[in-house]
């Protein structure tokens, strides 16, 4: 059974870092899921809207911690960029 998604959460000023050789970029977080893995165990992960494609509907969500170059997350704040 794949993991299953229990609840979800807003993840206001929330982005994943990801790496990609010696540049870094940020993908923002759309939300906080807890997902429940088939063994029971849950955790909390990041969740970002995937890319639309022809294979791809708009609106599908990914873990942020399955994209390649994942380095974790970084909280940027709600206020103006500085």
């Amino acid at each position: 059974m794949p993991d299953r998604i229990l609840s979800i959460t807003s993840a206001p000023g929330w982005s994943a870092r990801i790496a990609e050789g010696h540049a870094e970029y940020t993908v923002t977080l759309l939300v906080w899921g807890l997902i429940q893995a088939d063994d029971g165990s849950t955790q909390v992960v990041g969740l970002v809207q995937r890319t639309p494609t022809d294979e791809i509907p708009p609106g599908t969500l990914r873990r942020a911690d399955e994209i390649e170059g994942f380095a974790g997350y970084k909280y940027k704040g709600l206020g103006p960029e500085s």
